[in-house]
């Protein structure tokens, strides 16, 4: 019987519509039902379910209902990467583009952005560098900016100081980094509304499994306010406690 609420409980995430859902909230949500529910037995129930594929690892103390792990496509910012290898072999950087996330627009963009974050003390000389190269760059760009930006055709790089700790893959931003920063950057120089962020989250989170732990992390590293949209966007999906459940 408490096995099978354990189950019970899980499919009505599901059925709710999420596709994530945390570890803490099934914890609460199982033992205010049963309080006597073995912690041993949930255990091993998670390690069954996860062997028989319904649920799947989504990161630390998170599960998904999404059988396919999310694979960002990183060709599109090769030769960028191989670029700033070349120039500065010693520098820490990594780089994202919103061409790489091309295909889960709604509105297929006709101009992309490539993301360089780098230590703000050599912003200045990739600027230099990337100009000499004949590349479009911008150096960290302010929101009044924004117009100019958007108003120009052709691709533009964008020079931005690193976050220490972000998530990266050697000089790939991780697509919970970039959902992050994109959702940043959609205000910050105006390259889409909220609902076309939204659809593009949902296209990415909303059909294959990222790691849920890390984009919390992120988020907190970039200092985003709780009262963030961002945040109801990821409610969305996920099922876990709230503050006041967590007190």
């Amino acid at each position: 019987m408490k096995k099978e609420l354990l189950f019970t409980i899980i499919s009505n995430y599901r059925k709710a519509g999420k596709k994530y859902f945390s570890l803490k909230k099934l914890k609460e949500d199982l033992f205010s039902q049963e309080p006597g529910f073995n912690p041993e037995t949930l255990k091993k129930n998670i390690a069954r379910f996860k062997k028989q594929n319904i649920i799947h690892s989504a990161g630390r103390g998170w599960y998904s209902f999404l059988f396919n792990v999310f694979v960002l496509d990183t060709a599109s910012i090769r030769n960028i990467i191989n670029l700033m290898k070349r120039e500065f072999p010693l520098l820490e950087f990594n780089v994202w583009s919103t061409e790489q996330l091309a295909s889960y627009f709604h509105h297929i963009p006709t101009r992309f952005f490539t993301f360089i974050y780098a230590d703000k003390d050599y912003l200045q000389a990739i600027y230099e560098k990337l100009i000499i190269k004949g590349k479009n760059v911008i150096l960290n760009p302010k929101s009044k900016e924004a117009e100019k930006i958007f108003n120009v055709e052709k691709e533009t790089i964008i020079l931005r100081p690193s976050i220490t700790k972000e998530p990266t893959e050697g000089n790939h931003s991780k697509i919970e980094k970039i959902l992050v920063d994109l959702y940043i950057e959609k205000d910050n120089i105006q390259i889409m509304d909220e609902w076309e962020y939204e659809r593009i989250f949902e296209n990415i989170a909303g059909r294959k499994s990222i790691n849920i732990d890390v984009i919390h992390y992120y988020i907190s590293r970039r200092k985003l306010s709780v009262k963030c949209p961002l945040h109801a966007i990821i409610i969305k999906y996920c099922v876990e406690r709230t503050k006041e459940s967590g007190k």
